[in-house]
């Protein structure tokens, strides 16, 4: 693998190419349909160490911001980076998450994405070009399990020809996940995905599984930790990370 796409890598687990990681639950991918709550803020930092198929290793981060601009309107920042060498920042991103239906157990929503050709797209860290994308999210309560499922696509432009040759230029994801309440401060969670193949000569789609605890001591604050695995050859060997998550 060339090192621009071994750093590409990196940013596309933590965005999903736009369509589902960034802004979700960490260790989740799949995103529920929860919103803030009007003037409420939240902050997720998070760190992953990412282990390749090649024995390659990095280590990422991603820093997002959300709030409530009405009860069922989220805007959300992200910043994803790498923090092992070479260190950089990956392209950021800005998205809406539009609850748009609310029964007892049932949450509908849409969330468009708009990543933003921030990075040095020179270096890997980034595409050099915006791109847009938008996912549907359910969520579904039973009891002490919740149960989410996102489909969502997106562009994948490049600024650089050569990439974009090498590239598709339209990307889906489609993931499921469900937590369920062990105590009233602990979640255990889990999640499996797949995603189209970003490489126009590679047909096999990256898939995973996921399994994590959240642990919240109190009800602004949580800690998570997940392992993720690759179920086939496409997907990263394994990543292991760490989240805190603070409501305010």
């Amino acid at each position: 693998m060339q090192p621009t796409k071994k750093k590409g890598l990196v940013l596309s687990l933590l965005t999903m190419g736009a369509i589902q990681q960034a802004m979700a639950a960490h260790p989740l991918v799949t995103d529920d349909a929860y919103t803030q709550g009007t003037g409420n803020n939240q902050l997720e930092i998070n760190s992953d160490r990412i282990s390749e198929r090649d024995g390659g290793k990095e280590t990422a981060g991603d820093v997002t911001y959300s709030y409530g601009v009405v009860d069922n309107v989220d805007l959300m920042v992200d910043q994803p980076m790498t923090v092992s060498a070479p260190r950089g920042l990956g392209d950021a991103s800005i998205a809406l998450k539009w609850r748009f239906f609310d029964s007892d157990d049932t949450k509908l929503a849409l969330k468009p994405v708009w990543t933003l050709g921030t990075a040095n797209d020179e270096k890997g860290f980034g595409n050099g070009r915006s791109n847009l994308g938008l996912t549907f999210i359910a969520t579904h309560e039973i009891g002490r399990w919740a149960l989410h499922y996102n489909l969502g696509a997106a562009t994948n432009r490049f600024a650089s020809q050569a990439q974009q040759d090498e590239n598709r230029r339209m990307l889906w994801a489609t993931s499921a996940a469900a937590t369920y309440a062990l105590t009233p401060q602990l979640k255990a969670v889990g999640d499996i995905g797949v995603r189209r193949n970003d490489e126009t000569d590679n047909r096999k789609n990256p898939a995973f599984a996921l399994t994590g605890l959240i642990y919240s001591p109190t009800p602004d604050l949580d800690l998570d930790a997940g392992i993720r695995f690759g179920l086939n050859k496409a997907e990263i060997k394994n990543q292991i990370g760490f989240g805190i998550t603070a409501r305010f």
